[in-house]
């Protein structure tokens, strides 16, 4: 074969596996492969570009407070995914029972993941976010380090807002009978590993953590900007 001719066959490969590098470096990550619960992901997951993280506990007030202010801007939030092909994931965790021996962190991550098994998760959460906000919270029980604690808070209190969900026997049963319990300590053991306080945050390769009761959707905004 003539030397020429071989020159152009390895320029030929060496054309084919840069330009398989290049093909991989700018592919999108597989999102869907890192989720840790479909149930409490929002946005289109199988298309998305970005993953954002926010560790959580539904006994944590400052978590509630920036629940509240997502909440409280939904439809813009919901945009800011779609516009930015973000899958956006909670990860539930009782954090506050393992760290702080907050005993209603537990049955209250137990009711979410009960929840999340019959997708109906989203309207747990957001009920739960609020029924804790108006009955302690606003009432400055348990909305701060140094508030008076919570003291009064039954386990039936998560079964009462799973049933105002329209969740029925197969949630009761889960949450009395403890079947998501070994699902919340292996992810509060996984979340440990990168949450340094709560709520935190992991929006694209930008981390942080806490967020302060004064703050609204200018300050949750600059944060989710952040990780573009």
């Amino acid at each position: 074969m003539p030397k020429f001719a071989r020159i152009l066959i390895l320029a030929g490969i060496f054309g084919v596996i840069l330009l398989a590098i290049i093909s991989s470096s700018v592919k999108p990550p597989e999102i869907e492969s890192k989720i840790w619960n479909d149930a409490m992901t929002l946005g289109d997951v199988e298309n998305a570009t970005r993953h954002y993280i926010v560790y959580t506990d539904l006994m944590c007030p400052y978590c509630n407070y920036y629940a509240k202010t997502i909440s409280d801007n939904e439809e813009e939030f919901e945009k800011f995914l779609s516009d930015h092909k973000i899958a956006y994931e909670v990860r539930v965790t009782d954090m506050l029972y393992e760290s702080s021996d907050v005993a209603f962190s537990r049955p209250a991550a137990e009711g979410a993941y009960c929840a999340a098994r019959e997708n109906k998760f989203w309207d747990y959460y957001h009920l739960a976010v609020d029924s804790i906000f108006e009955d302690y919270y606003s009432k400055g029980l348990g909305n701060s380090k140094t508030a008076p604690k919570i003291t009064n808070l039954p386990t039936s209190y998560w079964k009462e807002i799973g049933k105002e969900v329209g969740l029925g026997e197969s949630f009761e049963n889960c949450f009395d009978e403890e079947k998501a319990l070994s699902q919340v300590t292996e992810n509060t053991y996984r979340a440990s590993a990168q949450a340094s306080g709560l709520p935190y945050f992991v929006f694209g390769k930008y981390a942080t953590g806490g967020f302060d009761s004064t703050w609204g959707w200018s300050e949750t905004k600059e944060m989710l900007e952040a990780g573009l």
